[in-house]
């Protein structure tokens, strides 16, 4: 299970996220990433872009909450093996209707210590999956400090 944060250049205000799927063949968490400005943050805008398959019938729950949750604010059972899945779709921000199984068209918060969740809920493996996730946010929230 790995996701991990990109920073590999300049995003443009972009949070890119690698998502890589593994072998468990039971619901399993693919990855958390804690929110990374430590303040609240209004998700206004996301993608999902697939490089390869998974090669079962794995299915994806993107969302936020505690770590390893299945969290589905974004994304709610999407089909990540190649029989039913687009190269690109749209999570956020469309305001239109769902996009494949995007949850939250107008956007949503994601709160100051809250995570941002990669679950596979199916019963299948979601090996050889790897997606970046990219989310566009803006900082409601305060600093502190």
């Amino acid at each position: 299970m790995t996701v991990t944060h990109v920073q590999d250049g300049p995003q443009n205000g972009w949070l890119k996220v690698k998502v890589v799927g593994n072998t468990t063949a039971v619901a399993n968490s693919l990855g958390s990433l804690l929110n990374p400005e430590g303040v609240l943050l209004h998700v206004y805008r996301g993608f999902l872009i697939t490089d390869v398959d998974a090669d079962a019938a794995a299915t994806l729950d993107i969302g936020f909450g505690a770590t390893g949750a299945d969290s589905t604010d974004i994304c709610s059972a999407y089909d990540i093996n190649g029989a039913a899945h687009h190269d690109v779709i749209n999570l956020v921000g469309t305001d239109l209707a769902s996009e494949g199984a995007a949850t939250t068209p107008k956007g949503v918060d994601w709160g100051a210590t809250e995570y941002l969740n990669f679950y596979n809920p199916a019963a299948a493996s979601s090996e050889n999956f790897v997606g970046y996730c990219y989310l566009r946010y803006i900082r409601v929230g305060e600093d502190v400090s």
